[in-house]
C-alpha cells in the first residue's frame, strides 16, 4: 500500500507567491496612494479657502459691506488690494485678528483660521493669500500639488 502525499509542492508555492506579488504591485500603481493624498490636501485646502472667503463675507454684510481690517480706524481700510499672505508674519494680512474690537473673524465668524495641511507655521502664515481687486471682488488662493494654483472667488 502506498501513502498519497497531500501539498504543494514547491515551485507551486513560488509560482503563487510571485503572481501575488505581480498583482500588488499592479494595484499599487493603479491607486497611487501619493497622488491620492496628495489630491485630498487640495481639496482640503479649497475647502479652507471657501470657508475664508465666507467668513469675510459674512462680516462685511453684517458690517455695512466693510471688510475686516486690522488698523482700528473706521473711515480707513487696511484689507489687502494685492495677493497677501494671511497670517502674522511680517508682510502677511492677520485676517484672524481683522474686525472691529469684540467682532474679530476669530473667533466669532470662524473658529481657527484654517492653514495650509503643509504649512510649517500656520500661524505666521498659513499658506493662503487673499485680496480684493479694485471692482470689489474677493480672491483666495494656495498652492496646490496636483491643482496649481487653487483659486476661489467672490
Amino acid at each position: 500500500m502506498e501513502k498519497i502525499k497531500r501539498g504543494f509542492t514547491l515551485i507551486e508555492l513560488l509560482v503563487v507567491i510571485a503572481i501575488m506579488g505581480v498583482m500588488s504591485t499592479i494595484i499599487v500603481v493603479a491607486v497611487n496612494p501619493g497622488r491620492q493624498l496628495a489630491k485630498a490636501r487640495d481639496a482640503e485646502r479649497e475647502t479652507d479657502l471657501i470657508a475664508i472667503l465666507a467668513a469675510v463675507m459674512q462680516y462685511a454684510s453684517e458690517h455695512s459691506g466693510d471688510l475686516p481690517d486690522t488698523d482700528g480706524d473706521p473711515d480707513t481700510s487696511n484689507f489687502p488690494g494685492a495677493a497677501t499672505c494671511v497670517g502674522i508674519d511680517v508682510g502677511c494680512f492677520n485676517l484672524a485678528g481683522a474686525g472691529d474690537v469684540g467682532d474679530e473673524i476669530v473667533p466669532v465668524y470662524l473658529v481657527e483660521m484654517p492653514s495650509d495641511p503643509q504649512a510649517t507655521d500656520p500661524a505666521g502664515n498659513t499658506g493662503y493669500t487673499i485680496y480684493v481687486d479694485a471692482n470689489g471682488r474677493l480672491h483666495t488662493s494656495a498652492t496646490g500639488e496636483i491643482d496649481d494654483p487653487i483659486t476661489v472667488d467672490r
